[in-house]
């Protein structure tokens, strides 16, 4: 349990509802797909947040729903994808440049401008490094 809500926690700094955290902990450490009455059940939540947590944990490719045969239940199963994370985390650079490229152009002072600026470009070059960092560790896994 320490290890779903530590994960609970961890996703509230990264902006997303703490359930999210702690249901996607849950399906990582589940052997076969769970639904959404188990994740209910046994993370003592109501069956309507599992189910929105579920679907957008399934948006951002951190799970996936899965048919079950004979039935229309629906159940959920981790993706052991960290690319997705680091796609979702390159997003918000990218809004984070924009919000420092904004304010090099308003700031007052030349200084602060050239600090704002450089914070921006550090953080695009960084984006920028995603893609190749991702590519390279996937050769190494897969050598």
């Amino acid at each position: 349990m320490a290890f779903i809500e530590d994960m609970g926690q961890l996703m509230v700094t990264w902006g997303m509802p703490r359930n999210h955290g702690r249901i996607y902990a849950y399906l990582l450490l589940r052997r076969e797909p769970a639904t959404l009455d188990d994740i209910a059940a046994d993370l003592s939540i109501a069956k309507s947040g599992a189910s929105v947590a579920a679907r957008q944990l399934a948006q951002l490719g951190l799970a996936r729903a899965v048919g079950q045969a004979g039935s229309r239940r629906i159940l959920y199963e981790a993706l052991y994808n960290l690319e997705s994370i680091f796609a979702a985390r390159a997003r918000q650079m990218n809004d984070l440049v924009a919000r420092l490229r904004q304010g090099a152009r308003v700031a007052s002072g030349a200084q602060g401008r050239q600090r704002l600026q450089a914070m921006a470009d550090w953080c695009q070059e960084m984006i920028n490094q995603y893609p190749l960092l991702i590519r390279r560790l996937e050769k190494r896994r897969h050598r």
